[in-house]
């Protein structure tokens, strides 16, 4: 399972920031996973209680997973497509020759941190 693996990269990073701005705790990490890639959302999700008891400032933080379509176009003709509904290929001239627009990509899209409300 290399979503764990990928999850200890994603911790270890904001480890970093977190230390870098002095804040103690993280309220929610937003991933956003390409519909192309070869990564699972609900194994990330299934990972992520294992890593967030790990890593004290993500202890009792959410993860928040924003799938990415998967558009490609067509090199043939040009048509901009769906990959995963189309299953690769083209709908227009029925070519499978595509250039990947997005849904290929795992990225850190948010931190989320709560401010304290302030003292009176």
């Amino acid at each position: 399972m290399h979503e764990l693996t990928l999850l200890f990269g994603v911790a270890e990073q904001i480890e970093r920031v977190t230390k870098e701005n002095g804040i103690d705790h993280v309220d929610a990490v937003v991933l956003e996973v390409g519909e192309i890639t070869p990564i699972v959302p609900e194994f990330l999700m299934d990972g992520y209680e294992v890593i967030s008891d790990e890593f004290d400032f993500l202890r009792g933080s959410e993860l928040i997973i924003e799938r990415v379509k998967g558009m490609v176009r067509c090199r043939n003709c040009g048509e901009v497509y769906d990959v995963m509904e189309h299953k690769g290929v083209c709908p227009e001239c029925g070519s499978f020759e595509k250039d990947i627009l997005s849904g290929d990509g795992f990225v850190v899209k948010e931190v989320r941190i709560l401010e304290e409300p302030p003292s009176s």
